[in-house]
């Protein structure tokens, strides 16, 4: 996904591109979310492009579209926030095995 700066990609003064992918279920999982916060959006693609399965290109690109007026708010939506960033870990994962279960920790642990 590649967010897109105002201004850039709009088809016409009622929609404005927010961002752009080439990954048909990535935009709508991206225009669904957008819905939940009562902003209007849509996926436009070229015309043929999805029936002839381009996916790479400007032909593959999907972009998703929101009012002019709601590009601000889609766009903080869309952004990652620091928090969501996944830390760095040392700790061990071990699986332990329904049978393996009675026996305890193994040497591996120690």
């Amino acid at each position: 996904m590649t967010l897109q700066k105002r201004g850039g990609g709009g088809l016409g003064p009622d929609w404005i591109a927010v961002c752009v992918t080439h990954n048909p279920p990535e935009a709508h999982i991206i225009v669904g979310k957008l819905r939940t916060y009562d902003i209007p959006a849509m996926i436009h693609q070229e015309a043929g492009a999805s029936a002839i399965g381009i996916t790479l290109g400007n032909l593959g690109e999907i972009k998703i579209l929101v009012s002019p007026a709601d590009y601000e708010r889609a766009l903080e939506l869309l952004l990652p926030a620091d928090n969501e960033q996944l830390e760095a870990s040392s700790d061990k994962i071990r699986l332990i095995w329904p049978d393996d279960a009675h026996r305890g920790a193994s040497d591996d642990d120690e």
